[in-house]
């Protein structure tokens, strides 16, 4: 009995455990990968969904306005002529303001699992 623990593991066992161990932590990468894409997949059609009421809404009060600018000119070419203008800047600086925003929350996001387990552990 003394004997079989004193003797060293195998080659065999070893190449299994380290197969093991291998397998251990693919499955851990697939399932944090998983993890993350999910988070950011249900953050995305969250965004996507106020995205779209809300383009639905400047839709309407972008008609609206353009509707009571041509009225006001007597023309309601000029006044969707005028509204369309109006929003060419504010697309603009819209660009430039989402853009680093939504590049933001994603790396925030993306980091905010590895941060909260590192200050879980206390490392």
């Amino acid at each position: 009995m003394s004997e079989e623990k004193n003797k060293e593991p195998s080659l065999e066992e070893l190449l299994q455990k380290g197969l093991q161990h291998l397998e251990t932590r693919w499955e851990y990468l697939s399932l944090s990968v998983t993890e993350k894409l999910s988070g950011a997949a249900s953050a995305f059609a969250g965004a996507a969904v106020i995205f779209f009421f809300t383009l639905i809404i400047l839709f309407f009060f972008s008609i609206g306005f353009a509707l009571w600018l041509g009225g006001y000119l007597q023309n309601a070419a000029a006044g969707f002529a005028l509204a369309g203008l109006i929003f060419v800047p504010i697309g603009i600086g819209m660009y430039y303001w989402i853009r680093p925003f939504v590049r933001n929350k994603v790396i925030q996001s993306l980091l905010e699992d590895d941060t909260t387990k590192k200050h879980n552990e206390g490392g």
